[in-house]
């Protein structure tokens, strides 16, 4: 079985290593893989989209284990949903609805609570070896409605333009938004566009990095994931841009606004 961990725990502390150990004492086989540990902390967004971009890359019947915020209430809750043969389990955080809006196959609550991680893990542990032994069969769970946080993953839209949050900052500094490419060419309709970043307008969308040559010019196109991405040539488009991710209450001109002409 494979097993992905995602994250905001990071790499000094110890919590990745001892979720590993949980999950290896109830199944000593299991493929464990990281997606990421780097997730902002409390960011729900970077983490939704981190899920959004990674799961489909997996085999059939991969669990994808969501370690943010389990505490987000307590006792906390164990979550299970489906997707496409691809199974998530999180914390009752807001995380599943934000992710999949109203696409999930199915929504499942484990039958018990945890009033710590090392329980909430002990539960989500016991609950993967369920499922590997029932063959992913999930007729002994209880549907559930999982809560959702008034967090919106989608771009702000209208008519003419498009307001875009920075939705995830890689290691290089290049900055994610959450639009995607059949979003924009939806409203887009064949029209002429500006991407207004900070400072720089931009009228074009490129198909990769090397689109621009001169070092300190950004670029905008849309990643393996069908975001649109903004990068800078030998450079990190956080820093120079001055983008940061998106949180409530931030103001205006950290939006990455397009509009159609």
């Amino acid at each position: 079985m494979i097993i992905t961990l995602l994250s905001d725990f990071g790499y000094q502390d110890n919590y990745a290593a001892v979720t590993k150990g949980i999950l290896l004492q109830q199944m000593p086989h299991a493929n464990i893989i990281d997606l990421s540990h780097d997730v902002e902390p409390y960011h729900l967004l970077e983490c939704s989209y981190l899920l959004k971009s990674g799961y489909t890359n997996f085999p059939d019947y991969t669990v994808h284990l969501s370690l943010f915020n389990i505490l987000h209430e307590n006792p906390a809750k164990v979550l299970l949903a489906r997707k496409n043969n691809q199974f998530i389990i999180s914390a009752d955080n807001g995380l599943l609805p934000l992710t999949f809006d109203d696409t999930l196959d199915a929504i499942y609550k484990y039958d018990a609570f945890a009033k710590n991680y090392t329980e909430w893990m002990q539960l989500a542990a016991r609950l993967i070896k369920d499922l590997e032994q029932s063959q992913f069969d999930l007729k002994n769970l209880e549907a559930y409605q999982p809560a959702t946080n008034g967090a919106q993953f989608s771009a702000i839209e209208s008519e003419n333009a498009i307001e875009c949050q920075v939705i995830h900052i890689d290691y290089y500094g290049n900055v994610i938004v959450n639009i995607t490419n059949d979003k924009f060419e939806q409203i887009r309709q064949g029209r002429n566009f500006q991407i207004h970043i900070v400072r720089d307008v931009l009228n074009k969308i490129g198909t990769d990095y090397a689109d621009v040559t001169e070092p300190g010019k950004a670029v905008c196109l849309f990643n393996s994931a069908g975001f649109l991405e903004i990068a800078v040539n030998q450079g990190s488009a956080s820093k120079l841009l001055g983008l940061k991710l998106h949180k409530d209450k931030m103001i205006y001109y950290q939006h990455i606004k397009i509009e159609f002409l």
